[in-house]
């Protein structure tokens, strides 16, 4: 594999991130929308779907940050070439 390769193997993981990091905070832009009407129904059973989507969306934000550090990752090995 000569530095060319490399190079470009590492821009394309760095769009794949950045693609999934873009994807995973529009994802949990929509969950939150969901959680406020679902947490301010009526109904207990509208209330704890509000819950259940706000768990799913705590574990959505995990693996964001979780891309983030990846995306830093990838930075920091980038610069010190």
């Amino acid at each position: 594999m000569n530095d060319y390769t490399m190079h470009t193997d590492n821009d394309a993981l760095a769009a794949d991130v950045a693609d999934l990091e873009e994807s995973l905070y529009e994802f949990h832009l929509r969950l939150r929308d969901m959680i406020a009407r679902h947490l301010q129904g009526a109904s207990r059973e509208q209330r704890m779907t509000g819950l259940l989507i706000e768990g799913i969306d705590n574990d959505l934000v995990k693996l964001y940050r979780r891309a983030a550090i990846i995306q830093k990752h990838q930075r920091t090995r980038v610069d010190k070439k």
